[in-house]
């Protein structure tokens, strides 16, 4: 519900702007059906600034409401992303051992919850519940292990040398040929971020878990073949983020979806989704809402507690 005319903090001025882009996105007929969609990664405790991006979703998707259109409002909590740092409240000593592995894996601070994803995600639902913002939320967990990406892994493995493409004309650089847009899970150590897909056969990946990968952790070594797809039984890995991005998309049926910034600035990720959808998964892109970070000292935050 919406706070009365001449409510607290401009309110006017804040709607003016959403109900504009309602506007547009419905007069576009380019977005049917309104699924507005944003995502999180809970590495840690998430902090107020990315109370930002649920407000001014929220926002919209109550603009289409009020523009008597059928919405739809979801979150993502990708808790399948690795561990790739430490909070400055948890104890070096216990947690450095499960750096690298997703987070849906890892034992949870506090023993009432599944994981270390859910702990985080669940503490900053019930703020944004709190404020009015409930949108159904979405474990991105889940959908791989419902199978429901597996035909866009494929997709990507099979355009692998497209999404190469793609990233030497963004970047002025050339990828190997050994380079693949995924990223399985080692079956020897449990850990994604160091395991290097290095080849593809139509159903299975040849992967090494590569010692020196990353700076943060280090891998076992461990080379073999795995198929990348996951089932309600096992977790085989995840696509590469920039990749990622927009097969989620499709994947969801997201038609609206804004970012920060830094994803929204030429050159930046979503840049690269655009291509991705366009010359690989065949996907129109969302209504994009970009938008402006909470900044402390000039830089922004992060969940772990220290800047990005």
């Amino acid at each position: 519900m919406r706070p009365p005319q001449g409510g607290f903090f401009g309110y006017n001025r804040v709607m003016f702007w959403a109900d504009k882009i309602a506007k547009e996105i419905i007069d576009s007929g380019q977005y049917k059906p309104y699924w507005v969609d944003d995502m999180k990664t809970p590495s840690g405790r998430i902090h107020v600034g990315s109370l930002r991006g649920v407000i001014i979703h929220d926002i919209v998707y109550k603009a289409l409401l009020d523009a008597k259109q059928k919405a739809t409002f979801t979150y993502v909590f990708e808790d399948h992303d690795p561990m790739d740092g430490l909070p400055v409240y948890l104890e070096e000593k216990h947690w450095s051992q499960y750096l690298g592995q997703p987070l849906f894996t890892i034992p949870s601070p506090d023993p009432k919850f599944s994981n270390y994803g859910q702990y985080f995600a669940l503490e900053f639902q019930e703020v944004f519940n709190k404020i009015g913002c409930e949108p159904t939320i979405i474990w991105m967990s889940e959908v791989y292990k419902s199978g429901k990406m597996n035909d866009s892994v494929r997709l990507c493995l099979d355009n692998a040398s497209e999404i190469r493409k793609i990233y030497q004309e963004m970047y002025k650089k050339k990828l190997p040929d050994s380079w693949y847009p995924f990223q399985v899970v080692c079956p020897k150590c449990g850990k994604i971020s160091t395991a290097r897909v290095t080849d593809w056969g139509g159903k299975e990946v040849s992967f090494t878990c590569v010692v020196d990968a990353v700076t943060w952790t280090r891998g076992c070594g461990h080379s073999g073949k795995t198929s990348p797809f996951s089932d309600k039984d096992r977790y085989a890995g995840k696509l590469s983020w920039k990749v990622e991005w927009p097969v989620k998309w499709k994947v969801i049926g997201v038609t609206v979806e804004g970012a920060g910034k830094d994803h929204m600035s030429r050159g930046g990720s979503h840049d690269v989704a655009k291509e991705v959808c366009a010359r690989v998964i065949h996907y129109p892109v969302p209504y994009p809402v970009p938008y402006e970070f909470f900044l402390i000292g000039g830089k922004k935050m992060s969940s772990s507690g220290v800047f990005c």
